[in-house]
C-alpha cells in the first residue's frame, strides 16, 4: 500500500471496524486487539510512514510525554516511532468511539 494521509485514515478505520467486530463486549480484548494491531502498523514500523501518521493525527504527542515512555538514550528515530504509536493508538481509540 502506498502510505498516505487518506491512507493512514482509511487504516485506522479498519483497525477500529475489526476491534469491534471481534470484541463487541470485550474493552479489555478490544485494547489489547487495537494495541497489537498498531504496534505492527507499517505506520509505526518504517520510520518514512511515521510522518504521515503525525501529519495527519490530531492527537501527536508532546515531546515531554515521548521522553518518559522511551529509554534515556533513545535515538530521535525510535522516539518518532514512539510519538507515531501513541498519536495512531489515540486515533483509533477515537474511532472505536465515534462508531459505538
Amino acid at each position: 500500500m502506498a502510505w498516505s494521509e487518506m491512507n493512514y485514515i482509511r487504516t485506522v478505520q479498519g483497525i477500529a471496524e475489526d476491534a469491534i467486530a471481534e470484541y463487541p463486549d470485550d474493552d479489555d480484548g478490544r485494547q489489547q486487539y487495537v494495541s497489537e494491531s498498531v504496534d505492527g502498523s507499517e505506520y509505526v514500523v518504517y520510520y518514512g510512514a511515521n510522518e504521515f501518521v503525525l501529519r495527519a493525527s490530531q492527537n501527536e504527542p508532546d515531546a515531554a510525554e515521548v521522553r518518559a515512555m522511551s529509554a534515556e538514550d533513545e535515538d530521535w528515530r525510535t522516539m518518532r516511532a514512539l510519538a507515531a504509536y501513541l498519536a495512531m493508538e489515540a486515533d483509533v481509540f477515537e474511532e472505536i468511539a465515534r462508531l459505538i
